[in-house]
């Protein structure tokens, strides 16, 4: 029995030395997802959300066929990926997202540890073949109560992220890749 234990106490070291906690934790069926399109329609990635013990959500996103370069990450603070018009006809793609996340109504932009919206989040690095990854802890965000992410959705937009005011959002222009945020099947 003793040599056993012993045996399992080695494979527990030895499997969180080759999976870090992401990864071990992408392994595990998640509570919540987003299979992220981009403006045609097509699944370029998904997104995992895991409810954390003692609170916030563990935040895995993976894609590929996505532009190369820093995209701006953020909750949005609707479910729906739809494009929206506006009065003159001219359609927002994933406008039906509406803004970031703002549960405490600060109307500022000031990134993932700044205090502003609750719904910025790090930048995602996508790679010159197009595949990109990003796992996140994010303490100020939940599954459930004010802050939820549940019905809610999460968008890739084509720039990079400055975290300011200046320009609105950071300066992290279009939205290239949504993903309407819902329990996991």
């Amino acid at each position: 029995m003793y040599r056993k234990l012993i045996g399992l106490s080695a494979g527990l070291v030895l499997a969180c030395t080759l999976f870090p906690f992401s990864q071990a934790r992408s392994a595990m069926p998640p509570s919540y997802v987003a299979n992220i399109i981009d403006t045609t329609g097509r699944q370029v990635g998904i997104a995992r959300f895991f409810p954390v013990a003692g609170g916030g959500t563990q935040i895995d996103v993976h894609v590929s066929g996505l532009p190369p370069g820093n995209h701006g990450l953020h909750i949005h603070e609707f479910g729906s990926c739809n494009a929206l018009r506006d009065t003159s006809g001219t359609a927002t793609p994933f406008g039906a997202a509406g803004g970031h996340f703002d549960p405490e109504h600060t109307g500022h932009h000031l990134g993932p540890e700044g205090g502003g919206h609750a719904g910025d989040l790090p930048m995602l690095t996508v790679d010159v073949g197009g595949t990109g990854g990003l796992a996140y802890y994010a303490p100020h965000l939940y599954t459930s109560g004010p802050n939820s992410i549940v019905g809610r959705s999460i968008v890739i937009h084509a720039n990079p992220d400055n975290y300011t005011d200046t320009p609105p959002n950071g300066g992290s222009a279009g939205r290239i890749a949504c993903g309407e945020i819902g329990a996991a099947t």
